[in-house]
């Protein structure tokens, strides 16, 4: 299929965006992942929407630069610009604002947020435009695909409340959807079971099946070795692995969880038991992976 068949449901400014997002990393010609690219883009249309409304949101063209209103701006290039409501006192006069910038890059783990506390907006807010912001480090966004905006009737402070807790919300989301691009399921096995690994190895490696089974036996009997020997082992980016010494316990008398019965618990000697501390890096990855179950 062709790229351009498989934006043509996009914006042709978004279709554009993303091609060029596959060219920077030399993946313009793999239609996966230019697939790949469209479905997190709706993804996160969808979630910028499900978030406007579920916050109750208006989203609309334009909004005047005197309109003291909070609202969240979706740019053409999915960066997200939430600027908050004015605070009308008699020194505010030029209608200053807080704005949060989140510039949300494809390849990176944590976004680049660009925070002020008394920007303004030096024209008004409309789709296909770009946000023009003085007093601002971030002069000019990119063009604005979506708009919401806080309802009139609403106070400053619940107006500001609601913005901010929908920035984390949207934030934290687009870079779960980022993650899934990250993954690729081309450089893995088709399942995660030791022969399919092992098999797996070996054809990368140019090695047989029974070379490659032996050389990570080596390496899971390496980290079992060192473990025993009280060494706290690295296992590369996860982790370390280690035992640790959990403290003798003495003989107890519990209540049986069901019947509320009496029962005596043995007592046990001190004894080793096997730790693995995970790395900062995969406590970081493992956010962005949440179960359905």
């Amino acid at each position: 299929m062709d790229g351009n068949m498989i934006f043509e449901d996009l914006p042709e400014a978004i279709g554009r965006h993303l091609q060029g997002l596959a060219a920077e990393q030399e993946k313009l010609e793999d239609q996966d992942y230019l697939a790949s690219l469209a479905d997190v883009w709706r993804q996160k249309e969808a979630l910028f929407r499900e978030q406007a409304k579920s916050v109750k949101l208006e989203i609309v063209d334009s909004v005047s630069n005197k309109d003291g209103r909070g609202m969240m701006i979706l740019s053409y290039s999915g960066s997200i610009l939430c600027v908050g409501p004015v605070f009308m006192t008699s020194t505010n006069i030029n209608f200053s604002r807080w704005t949060e910038y989140s510039s949300i890059k494809l390849r990176t783990e944590v976004p680049d947020i660009i925070m002020e506390k008394a920007a303004t907006l030096e024209a008004p807010v409309e789709v296909d435009k770009s946000v023009l912001l003085g007093n601002s480090r971030v002069k000019a966004t990119s063009p604005a695909y979506l708009i919401a905006v806080c309802p009139e009737d609403l106070n400053e402070d619940e107006q500001d409340k609601r913005i901010r807790e929908s920035a984390v919300f949207i934030t934290a989301g687009f870079m779960k959807y980022n993650q899934t691009l990250q993954l690729d399921t081309k450089s893995v096995p088709d399942q995660f079971t030791m022969k399919s690994m092992v098999r797996f190895i070996a054809k990368k490696h140019g090695l047989t099946g029974q070379e490659a089974k032996l050389v990570i036996d080596d390496f899971i009997t390496l980290i079992e070795t060192g473990m025993l020997m009280g060494d706290s082992v690295p296992f590369g980016r996860l982790g370390k692995f280690s035992i640790k010494t959990r403290d003798a316990q003495k003989a107890r008398v519990v209540k049986h969880p069901q019947t509320g019965e009496e029962m005596t618990v043995g007592a046990k000697p001190a004894r080793g038991v096997p730790k693995i501390s995970f790395s900062s890096y995969l406590k970081e990855r493992a956010e962005g992976v949440v179960s359905d179950e």
